[in-house]
């Protein structure tokens, strides 16, 4: 990564700005094509906030994916940091007015608006080469809701989710539900019978690296008792009073039995 980003942003031993920008605005496209959109969103940010006194046209259309990819991961548009240049944050949104009304309808949390801005606006997002990325907003706008619901019921029926996440049908309600278990956003099961669904927590793995690091820690520490109790055991053993009272009793016990006869205590009285 850092070998490849010095290699395209030093030639003819200067530093070539113009290939700094595009490093990280095609670096943000292919992490968007691959859908690993934190980092594409990390890429585009860095071409965004590269110091400047004017807004470039590379940072013109890196702002507007920023925009899209913050929609598709966080559902809201991210504030850009304070380090950003002052220029850069004062011209960039008013230069990106159809994606400001994208973000604006996304906010209503209804489908159909920002459908509607996606229509209204799609020779400007067709233009900017971004329509795909728009469809993937309005398609999320439908899984967001649905995430918003598994917060509110735990039971729902399909009928009932379609209408009001703003679906054409149950159906459709149940395909978007069974992409969103395959991708790992939600966790429920489909009752066909009855059209119903149930949603559940998030199931732990333990396998996160807190976990791990949790699991790892508990280990040393009952490695280290087991080693503590080890060591009490061998210092008791050579104790000299413990090792008297041990003879002492074993003693007695040898002098009882040779009285009996070998035989117990029990059933004699004095």
């Amino acid at each position: 990564y850092d070998r490849a980003l010095y290699i395209s942003c030093h030639r003819n031993n200067g530093f070539d700005v113009k290939m700094f920008l595009l490093y990280y605005y095609y670096g943000g496209m292919i992490y968007t094509g691959i859908k690993r959109y934190d980092r594409a969103l990390f890429f585009f940010e860095m071409a965004v906030t590269t110091p400047a006194q004017a807004v470039s046209a590379i940072m013109l259309e890196a702002y507007k994916k920023f925009i899209l990819v913050s929609l598709l991961l966080h559902g809201k548009v991210i504030t850009l940091p304070k380090y950003t240049s002052g220029v850069v944050g004062r011209l960039l949104k008013p230069m990106c007015a159809p994606y400001n009304e994208l973000t604006t309808a996304y906010a209503t949390n209804s489908t159909a608006e920002v459908q509607k801005v996606a229509v209204k606006c799609k020779s400007n997002f067709t233009k900017d080469t971004n329509m795909g990325l728009v469809k993937q907003v309005v398609a999320s706008r439908n899984r967001k809701n649905i995430q918003m619901l598994t917060k509110t019921f735990l039971t729902l029926s399909l009928a009932d989710m379609a209408n009001r996440v703003q679906l054409s049908s149950p159906r459709e309600a149940e395909e978007c539900i069974l992409h969103m278990i395959e991708d790992g956003e939600i966790f429920a099961t489909i009752d066909h019978q009855n059209g119903m669904v149930s949603f559940r927590d998030k199931p732990e793995t333990f396998s996160d690296e807190r976990t791990v690091a949790m699991v790892d820690s508990q280990i040393h520490q009952c490695m280290d008792l087991a080693k503590r109790i080890q060591k009490m055991d061998q210092d008791m053993s050579v104790n000299p009073q413990y090792v008297k009272k041990t003879l002492g009793v074993q003693g007695d016990e040898d002098i009882a039995l040779s009285v009996t006869g070998g035989r117990s205590l029990e059933g004699y009285s004095m």
